[in-house]
């Protein structure tokens, strides 16, 4: 009895040991697994995307938290944006819920990985909101925690972002290029929008009287305040045919413009206002205007003269407009008359412009298209002439009238009808 006795306090001894050594260590355990529950140090889902190579790809509008597990740690993220390569856009990274002990710091890099802009809190908790016009090319953007001042990778904690397209381009891109031109129709007025100052806007334009001189004002109004406006004009074969811009920024802009081209294009940027152009961004409002020629196109040639058929006893007097430089066989607006000649009759005439600097002159020819003579002017000055008929038959004559345009080429033409000289 002595010996079972002793066996089972010996057993009961044991048990209480065991149940001893567990009481005391519990805490012991608690605690080693609070330390090893830490939520900062677990890395998230994202990783590894420590280096570019690994950057996690992630889908626009959405919310993503993410943590900087230690001071050295970096989150790489790929960014598509949502428009295409050939046009523009802006891209908004949105940064939040930024743990108190983190000073979050982004760094934007190319696809080709070249480091193109920073941005970081400079205290702990702090959100960040970057945004990047950009054409519709992949990016990457890397985060991570820094002291707030100049070194990088000096603290750690959580965070979220989301990634968006703004939309902020407007309804005619992608028109980037003169192959994307968008057309456009006169009178109506357009909102457009350089988002990058790297973008340009291309319109196409069609001359509604095919084959004749016109003349057009472009008009920009609602000029935002960051954006100096400068145009180009393309003719049909894309060459440079004039140049314009704005020299304040935000002010409005209007430029008149004459050709004869039947398709020309007309090229909006931003430009610094003394030199160089993709140099500012904004959005304006463009109107395009045909102020057109005179009444009588199209005249610029001998088949379609404007024709003089009877001259009253009071005279007879005309107007007429020269929109464009016609001078020395040159592609200008020359306006021809076909002057009718009653025989035993004489036709004199005079030309007068209406601007001061506009020199007038013209040449005659007879009714076989011969030349016969000219008449030269200088700035303002009214130019004269007059043909005689004594052949024995009615006749007609030519007379090819062109101009150094001034401020304008408007003009006074008048005839007058006597009878022939005798000689």
């Amino acid at each position: 009895m002595k010996n079972k006795k002793n066996t089972y306090l010996e057993k009961s001894k044991n048990q209480f040991s065991l149940l001893t050594i567990l009481f005391l260590a519990l805490p012991f355990l608690v605690l080693s697994c609070d330390i090893i529950i830490d939520p900062i140090s677990t890395a998230d889902q994202y990783e590894p995307n420590n280096q570019r190579s690994e950057a996690y790809a992630i889908a626009l509008n959405t919310k993503y938290s993410a943590k900087i597990s230690e001071n050295t740690d970096d989150d790489w993220f790929k960014i598509s944006p949502s428009h295409g390569s050939d046009t523009y856009d802006k891209v908004l990274i949105s940064v939040t819920d930024v743990s108190a002990d983190l000073k979050i710091r982004l760094e934007l890099y190319s696809s080709d990985g070249v480091s193109l802009d920073k941005l970081g809190a400079t205290t702990g908790g702090q959100g960040l909101t970057y945004t990047i016009a950009t054409p519709g090319v992949e990016y990457y953007v890397r985060f991570s925690g820094w002291d707030g001042i100049a070194y990088d990778h000096s603290s750690k904690g959580s965070y979220s972002f989301t990634v968006s397209n703004l939309d902020a381009n407007d309804e005619f891109a992608p028109n980037h290029t003169i192959e994307t031109a968008k057309s456009l129709v006169f009178g109506n007025s357009y909102n457009g929008v350089i988002v990058s100052k790297h973008e340009d806007d291309y319109y196409k334009f069609t001359n509604p009287t095919p084959g004749v001189w016109n003349s057009y004002t472009f008009g920009f109004t609602n000029i935002s305040d960051d954006l100096k406006v400068r145009i180009y004009l393309y003719g049909a074969n894309k060459s440079v045919l004039r140049v314009a811009g704005a020299t304040t920024a935000g002010a409005d802009l209007s430029y008149t413009f004459v050709s004869k081209e039947d398709e020309f294009y007309l090229q909006v940027l931003g430009w610094d206002g003394i030199a160089y152009d993709h140099s500012s961004s904004g959005s304006y409002t463009l109107t395009p205007v045909v102020n057109g020629n005179d009444d009588n196109e199209p005249d610029d040639t001998f088949e379609q003269a404007r024709e003089i058929t009877s001259i009253p006893s009071s005279g007879l007097t005309l107007t007429g407009t020269i929109l464009a430089t016609a001078a020395n066989n040159n592609d200008g607006d020359y306006e021809f008359f076909k002057v009718s000649l009653a025989n035993n009759k004489k036709v004199l005439w005079s030309v007068t412009p209406k601007a001061s600097n506009t020199e007038l002159h013209f040449r005659v020819y007879d009714a076989n298209k011969e030349y016969l003579g000219k008449a030269d002017g200088s700035d303002g000055q009214t130019i004269t002439g007059s043909m005689n008929n004594t052949s024995g038959s009615d006749s007609f004559f030519y007379i090819e009238l062109g101009a150094f345009v001034g401020d304008n080429g408007h003009y006074t033409i008048s005839f007058t009808e006597t009878d022939a000289d005798v000689r």
